[in-house]
């Protein structure tokens, strides 16, 4: 029920709702007007040589006159229902994005991004449809049953009431049914969103697969999600498709009955023709809003199941909120300290613990280990992608908790070994940190990350657009625009993750050279498995589940003789 309020808070625009329910209004009241005219223009004609041709002509034009108004209010109550669903979600879409920069990396971490994307397209759409077709006949379905059973009650008080004792069944009949679906609607998004997840990263990954010869074991994968979905989706729509023909068999039954009662009732005289005319069809307006209701049940059931998918991520924990009276840092030395420094991806497993680190302004730190020692984790607790769980890490002397997450980020240069870049053009790309960087200035930092040498040969040049997928370069060519990207920001401090890895020799010397010079006198931290592009490195640290085991430069180490000796020769042994 909460998440119905919640959701119901998006479409409550009252101007717009208030114009709706007022078209709405008269659209019913037409429709309920057109009946008894019918049926007084039947009583007329069936006294035959009594017809009154003026009281037929004024009632056919009336009746003329409530079908055109009638109808031009249901299209502008259209129009407007229409305004209010999309404007609700709209607002949605935009929270659901806006709620997405304020969540931690550990959402990202343990969440797929094609479910995200499910979230975003399929669920939303579901959303808007039932919001759609669900407030236009809520509102219409309401006072149609209101205004029947008045009319029906001025009519015939018995068969009024035969016509009401069939609709609490009809109800009955719908929620029992509605009841049992729930579960599965609820699965059936769940399932979506594992084949979505499933399907993006076989996409992204069909070179791996195709070299692995995998197609079988993949196409084996998707069907077996497939049919998951194949198979809950039917039991909803089964499960759901019951309450319409049901609601719709009562109502059968219900017209019948009143059929023969009201035929015997006009034997007796206590009734006329064109009552009985009159009572039928509103017999039938009367059940039409249940029977819209019902088919409407699969629709309400997926975009409640949808609304619980999307607000588990609005309601996601959101990032540590940043101090109310933050420090704020200006102008970085760029010393570093590691204090009693505790930290676990799980409470029950913790990775790094009472780590004890000391780094001078301006040193260049390498940092080296086996997969799954703690590298690149010690990154993710310098950007504030993660809080440690205990100790405290200062920059400057100021612990970084006090800082905001924009003003500490702001004073790093990031660059991954996976590359991303935006649909757009090359220099639009380069210019992402800096987007008032003239076009010198790009191509300075193009010519200093070696990309400048194929950007020329390309035909636009810098004005290159590039695609969403970047297929138009290779992977070495994307990384060197995201080095480009950092040298144009020109940060304080430099964080380098494995950022030549997918460079040749050539050109990852001709990094090396921009590398050293963007570095010289700034603090930066480099992850590197090839050893030979950290050998003049100020300060090396090797670690080894969550612990620096070793520290100290290229030549101190190799003198040790230890873990660095031993993973130095074996890549460079004969």
């Amino acid at each position: 029920m909460a998440i119905i309020k919640r959701l119901l808070n998006y479409f409550d625009q009252k101007t717009r709702l208030i114009l709706a329910t007022v078209l709405i209004i008269i659209s019913v009241l037409s429709n309920l007007s057109a009946p008894v005219l019918v049926g007084r223009t039947i009583d007329q004609l069936v006294g035959r040589g009594q017809v009154d041709f003026t009281v037929l002509t004024q009632d056919v034009m009336l009746l003329i006159f409530v079908y055109v108004v009638g109808n031009i209010s249901l299209w502008l109550a259209t129009w407007s229902t229409n305004e209010i669903a999309y404007q609700g979600v709209n607002q949605l879409r935009h929270d659901l994005f806006a709620k997405l920069n304020y969540l931690p990396i550990r959402f990202f971490d343990t969440h797929p991004h094609g479910d995200i994307t499910s979230r975003f397209v399929n669920d939303i759409e579901t959303i808007s449809d039932g919001a759609l077709q669900g407030l236009l006949i809520s509102i219409q379905a309401i006072f149609t049953i209101v205004g029947a059973i008045i009319v029906m009650f001025d009519l015939d008080w018995l068969m009024a009431l035969m016509v009401l004792i069939t609709a609490p069944l009809s109800y009955l009949t719908a929620k029992i049914l509605t009841q049992k679906s729930q579960h599965y609607f609820k699965l059936q998004a769940d399932d979506l969103g594992d084949l979505n997840g499933f399907a993006e990263e076989s996409i992204a990954g069909l070179k791996t697969i195709q070299a692995f010869n995998y197609e079988e074991q993949a196409q084996g994968e998707f069907q077996k999600r497939n049919q998951q979905l194949y198979q809950t989706g039917f039991l909803s729509q089964f499960i759901a498709s019951f309450a319409n023909p049901t609601a719709r068999f009562i109502n059968n039954v219900m017209y019948a009955l009143i059929g023969l009662t009201g035929g015997l009732r006009a034997i007796s005289g206590q009734i006329t023709i064109g009552e009985i005319s009159t009572f039928l069809i509103f017999a039938t307006i009367f059940g039409k809003p249940f029977s819209d209701l019902t088919s409407l049940t699969s629709q309400f059931q997926s975009a409640f199941a949808s609304a619980k998918r999307l607000f588990h991520i609005i309601d996601f924990p959101e990032e540590t909120a940043d101090p109310v009276q933050p420090e704020q840092i200006n102008q970085v030395v760029g010393n570093i300290e590691f204090d009693q420094v505790d930290f676990g991806y799980e409470p029950q497993q913790h990775l790094i613990t009472d780590l004890n680190l000391k780094i001078d302004a301006g040193q260049q730190i390498a940092i080296v280990g086996e997969t799954g020692a703690g590298k690149t984790t010690l990154i993710n607790l310098l950007m504030r992608f993660y809080d440690v769980t205990g100790g405290t890490i200062k920059l400057d002397g100021l612990d970084i908790r006090q800082l905001t997450r924009e003003n500490l980020r702001r004073q790093y240069g990031l660059v991954l070994q996976e590359t991303w870049l935006f649909s757009g053009k090359i220099r639009d790309n380069i210019a992402f940190g800096r987007p008032a960087a003239s076009m010198v200035a790009i191509k300075q930092a193009a010519q200093e990350s070696g990309a400048a040498e194929f950007i020329d040969k390309l035909p636009q040049g810098y004005e290159t657009v590039l695609n969403a997928e970047n297929n138009n370069l290779s992977v070495g060519q994307q990384q060197l625009l995201t080095i480009a990207r950092v040298m144009l920001a020109n940060p304080p401090m430099l964080i380098l993750d494995e950022a030549t890895s997918n460079v040749d020799t050539y050109t990852e010397a001709k990094i090396q050279q921009a590398f050293n010079k963007l570095t010289q006198g700034r603090t930066s931290f480099v992850i590197a498995h090839r050893l030979s592009t950290i050998r003049q490195a100020d300060l090396i640290l090797v670690m080894d589940h969550g612990h620096v085991i070793e520290q100290g430069d290229h030549r101190q180490l190799l003198a040790q003789n230890g873990y660095y000796a031993r993973l130095y020769h074996s890549q460079f042994e004969d």
